[in-house]
């Protein structure tokens, strides 16, 4: 429960007094009057707290007494004056409401009831007002009331401003109550038989995309390639580097076999027919060049820039790629 605040004797008779005065100007008004402050309710609520608290102290202290009496008719006299206010001003705002909503001009903006200026009247009464006003256009549609104004052009116009689902106004963007003409927002029709949005066709290939490429490698040790490394040795080495390897088991020297191969070392060595490859590979070729490039090759013997005209001399390998792209030709002598 809120904390009670309490006025001193100065406001408690300003507030009354203020009281009075509005109950006095209101009678006979059929608008509401403005309030000399905006907190105005809140001010009567703590003029009559303070007024109980005295009357129990007074009890307290002195007893049943004449004051008490006088006190306790103050109290009575406060509370029937704000009902009866509250009553007139309520009646006031359903009226000022319902004669701007209710309008008998064939639909028209009404000009005889201005607008109120609700910095000079209480936040809860403009509450009551915006309900009171979003009552009365229900009320409208339930009647059909712009079909009774305008007779049956208010049909058509009603299923020419069918707005789709989700359409927000104006009034929604505006903090205060009542929007920006402080009447709420105006009614709109919005379509009920909207339809659910295709779902999304996933394609096969995004899919397939998205998939894992290697599941074989997820959360496992990477994959081993001392058998590729072993092949590229036993291929593209000299078949003595599988001699200079380091062995497990302890090296025995055979003399006999090494007498023998000082022997063999003497007779002229057999043609292998790797090495006889090898020498016809390393034959060069004469070739002219019948037309430039811009960038130089790179041969065995390094890099070498061609021009049209030239005559080089090129290993097998270089010769037939260049007369092969159409840039040289087989010059023989």
């Amino acid at each position: 429960m809120a904390e009670r605040t309490f006025l001193n004797p100065a406001q408690s008779k300003e507030v009354e007094e203020q009281l009075f005065s509005t109950l006095r100007q209101q009678v006979g008004r059929s608008v509401p009057m403005p309030l000399p402050r905006s907190d105005f309710w809140e001010k009567v609520g703590q003029l009559l707290d303070t007024v109980e608290i005295e009357i129990h102290e007074v009890y307290r202290a002195v007893g049943p007494s004449l004051k008490l009496q006088t006190m306790q008719k103050r109290q009575a006299n406060i509370r029937r004056t704000a009902s009866e206010l509250a009553r007139k001003r309520i009646v006031a705002m359903m009226q000022h409401s319902a004669s701007i909503a209710l309008r008998t001009e064939g639909g028209s903006q009404g000009q005889d009831l201005a607008s109120l200026d609700w910095s000079r009247h209480d936040p809860a009464e403009r509450e009551f007002y915006s309900n009171a006003t979003e009552q009365l256009n229900k009320f409208k549609q339930t009647v059909n009331w712009n079909g009774m104004q305008m007779g049956l052009a208010s049909e058509e116009l009603s299923k020419g401003i069918t707005l789709a689902a989700g359409t927000t106004q104006l009034d929604s963007f505006v903090p205060e109550s009542g929007g920006l003409t402080g009447q709420g927002p105006p009614p709109i029709a919005l379509e009920e038989n909207s339809k659910p949005l295709p779902e999304l066709e996933m394609d096969e290939e995004e899919i397939l995309a998205k998939a894992d490429e290697f599941p074989e490698l997820a959360g496992t040790q990477p994959v081993s390639e001392s058998p590729i490394i072993a092949e590229t040795i036993d291929e593209g080495n000299h078949a003595a580097a599988m001699e200079l390897a380091p062995s497990k088991q302890k090296e025995q020297l055979d003399f006999d076999a090494w007498a023998a191969a000082e022997a063999v070392d003497d007779s002229p060595p057999p043609v292998v027919e790797d090495e006889a490859l090898e020498a016809t590979e390393n034959e060069l070729l004469r070739i002219r060049v019948i037309q430039s490039m811009d960038e130089p090759i790179i041969t065995a013997d390094g890099e070498i820039s061609l021009g049209a005209g030239d005559v080089l001399f090129l290993d097998q390998m270089t010769a037939n790629y260049l007369v092969d792209s159409g840039v040289a030709e087989i010059a023989a002598l």
